[in-house]
């Protein structure tokens, strides 16, 4: 029966897929979070290849209530499979059947939605004042005493983050942040003593590589183009947001979108790839094939996610390579804005659909435990966020060497943008990406994001949504005060 339905998602997901290559005549491709553009649903923020799998066999759903739990990522599957087949096994009324869907996430989600097969519990594609409004989510408030709540922390939960309207909807999990990885030997190669501060130093460090080393293959820097939201957002906008800049084009002090604050970030990657810097063919790679080069040692450096690469390292693209961690640069080296994080705050959702809501809560409590999260950190899994679940925990040996891989006080979870926001046309990554490769004016290019996401933020606010500003924000303070 599950692989039926299996079956039937993905048999619906390639018909409505070809649907829309028939209507727009355009490749799918990963795009930003927010917002979406009217022809295209957002995808998950991940980029490997699709697969699912289940953590343990079938030979005892009958028996107990299946509670089928979604998640995007393979980095951790091993681990996860381990713990869910610890408490299947000792759990008399449970079993967890574990999925992983590592591309098109989202639209895996609104079909299941849509045909009544949505599992119980699941990764949430955007955060929760975007997940709300669709109805997939059940409020986890009744099932929370203070006393649990308490062990997240201070400030753990945020309007628009994991709370709506003052109900929360997920819970802090793990976190991840936007990095520079570089090859230590390459710049010991070349003479380049340490990572870049400044964004002009990337820029100078990436033509020094190329010049001396391209003979050899090796080039300065890469980026997942193939992608454009997930380029931008883990490249271009964590330096914009570092260097003063907006979040997603958002000016939360005037209370509308001004992409302004891009132009110097994206006329130094202009620089890098039309001057021949960068690695050829970034502009149809995903993250995957850039990794392999990166383990091969034929590039010097890229921006990426933290909670991802070290175990990439060691288990999927294993090196010998010198590889190491840094902040990312900002303009002119000066810090003057807060880096949002790559996710941090929310991470899953019990579906309002479930016809087990106790049974669901039961493992969505496992899934956040300590025992499963402690253990999850010391793997050196990914950063995690509840602060009971590190009480005694042993550091991995890659926290150690690279202390930049663990938040700090540069990083932050943003106001939550604009929600439910449709503009027309190209949205701002794809843009981006085209002026990076020159197929657009950079100036020309922010004129015209500015035009056409105010006027779909402008139709919103007029429809009813209340216009989001913070008189008294700024990005390095973020005081949210009205």
């Amino acid at each position: 029966m599950k692989r039926i339905l299996k079956l039937s998602l993905l048999v619906l997901l390639v018909l409505s897929l070809v649907i829309v290559f028939t209507g727009c005549g355009k490749k799918d491709e990963p795009k930003e979070t927010k917002p979406v553009e009217k022809s295209e649903a957002t995808e998950a923020p991940k980029e490997e290849e699709p697969k699912e799998e289940a953590s343990a066999k079938e030979t005892t759903e009958d028996e107990k209530v299946t509670i089928r739990y979604w998640s995007t990522n393979r980095h951790d599957k091993a681990y996860i499979d381990e713990t869910i087949e610890k408490f299947n096994k000792e759990n008399d009324r449970i079993f967890i059947d574990y999925e992983v869907y590592a591309e098109n996430f989202s639209q895996m989600i609104d079909l299941a939605f849509s045909t009544d097969s949505a599992p119980d519990i699941f990764q949430l594609p955007l955060q929760v004042n975007d997940t709300v409004p669709k109805g997939y989510i059940a409020p986890l408030d009744d099932f929370m005493d203070d006393e649990y709540k308490a062990r997240f922390g201070e400030n753990a939960f945020i309007e628009g983050v994991n709370m709506v309207d003052g109900k929360i909807y997920s819970l802090p999990y793990t976190s991840s942040e936007c990095r520079l990885f570089y090859n230590q030997s390459i710049f010991e190669k070349v003479g380049i003593e340490g990572p870049p501060a400044s964004l002009e130093q990337m820029v100078e460090y990436a033509k020094k590589i190329t010049d001396e080393l391209k003979g050899e293959g090796i080039y300065g820097f890469a980026c997942n183009f193939a992608s454009p939201g997930s380029s931008i957002l883990r490249s271009v906008d964590p330096i914009v947001q570092k260097s003063g800049g907006v979040r997603e084009g958002y000016d939360f002090k005037a209370g509308k979108f001004d992409f302004s604050s891009y132009k110097p970030v994206v006329e130094a990657f202009r620089e890098i790839f039309n001057g021949g810097y960068g690695f050829p063919g970034s502009e149809s790679m995903n993250i995957d094939p850039l990794r392999t080069q990166f383990a091969a040692g034929k590039i010097g450096m890229y921006l990426s996610v933290s909670h991802a690469e070290p175990g990439v390292y060691a288990t999927q693209f294993p090196t010998e390579e010198n590889w190491n961690c840094a902040q990312v640069p900002s303009v002119g080296g000066e810090i003057k804005g807060k880096q949002q994080l790559w996710y941090g705050g929310y991470y899953y959702g019990i579906s309002s659909k479930t016809k087990y809501p106790q049974e669901a809560w039961e493992v969505f409590k496992y899934i956040h435990s300590d025992e499963v999260l402690k253990g999850y950190f010391e793997a050196n899994l990914g950063e995690v966020m509840i602060p009971t679940a590190k009480e005694g925990a042993n550091p991995p040996e890659t926290y150690i060497r690279m202390p930049d891989l663990q938040i700090n006080d540069n990083d932050a979870n943003w106001p939550a943008l604009p929600a439910n926001l449709v503009v027309e046309g190209k949205l701002y990554a794809d843009v981006f990406v085209a002026a990076i490769f020159g197929q657009i004016d950079v100036d020309a290019a922010i004129e015209d994001l500015n035009t056409r996401y105010n006027a779909a933020y402008d139709k919103l606010v007029d429809e009813g949504a209340e216009r989001i500003i913070y008189p008294n924000f700024d990005p390095i303070n973020q005081d949210l005060s009205k």
